[in-house]
């Protein structure tokens, strides 16, 4: 089935640029929208979220691509980690944290892994306080905790990630330039993980 025109033109104009395309904002079918993807117009990201297929895609786009359908999530862990070069190791799915009270980003396709938090930890009003960055990825906004919050929160959630991962991070945060000792300790202290943090960082400050 081809289609309206209307419609398949709608979606390869749209595909002109490298933003973040879903049927609701053009205005579309899904089904149109899948049908352009078979025709290789445009890139599904996630379910419901496309990109022109043209474009390259930024190194955050799943995390763009899910903050579009959950406005409130963040893109934390080891997808931060990866961001910050705090780790070598590979996320194997987007990691995001939502507020609790909201719905989390779950699908059967892509790999996605959502940890609730107190939404104190992630309101936008406080993202300063919080070390969350505010980013533009294919023209839309996304946050991200920056490289004090991520190194603390990969100590925070020892079930979800391994030792070795959050301890390689903190030795490169250590000495990373610009590091300062007192933010990134009035920080663990506020996400309750200091007293953990503490003796390996100054272990670590002492070779």
């Amino acid at each position: 089935m081809l289609y309206d025109v209307n419609q398949r033109e709608a979606i390869r104009a749209a595909a002109a640029s490298d933003q973040l395309l879903t049927a609701h904002a053009l205005g579309v079918d899904h089904a149109a929208m899948s049908w352009m993807e078979r025709s290789g117009i445009i890139r599904r990201v996630i379910p419901g979220v496309y990109v022109g297929a043209a474009h390259p895609t930024d190194r955050l786009v799943e995390v763009a691509a899910w903050t579009v359908k959950h406005p409130h999530a963040v893109g934390c862990l080891l997808t931060a980690a990866a961001f910050h070069d705090l780790t070598d190791a590979f996320a194997r799915g987007t990691c995001l944290f939502v507020p609790f009270g909201t719905s989390p980003p779950r699908s059967r396709v892509v790999p996605v892994h959502a940890v609730q938090v107190a939404p104190s930890l992630v309101d936008p009003a406080h993202d300063d306080e919080n070390d969350i960055l505010r980013l533009v990825v294919h023209r839309h906004a996304v946050r991200l905790t920056g490289p004090d919050r991520t190194t603390i929160d990969l100590w925070k959630y020892p079930a979800r990630i391994p030792q070795e991962y959050a301890l390689d991070a903190l030795r490169r945060r250590l000495g990373a330039t610009g590091f300062e000792m007192p933010r990134f300790a009035r920080l663990a202290e506020r996400l309750g993980v200091w007293s953990r943090i503490q003796p390996v960082a100054q272990g670590l400050s002492l070779r």
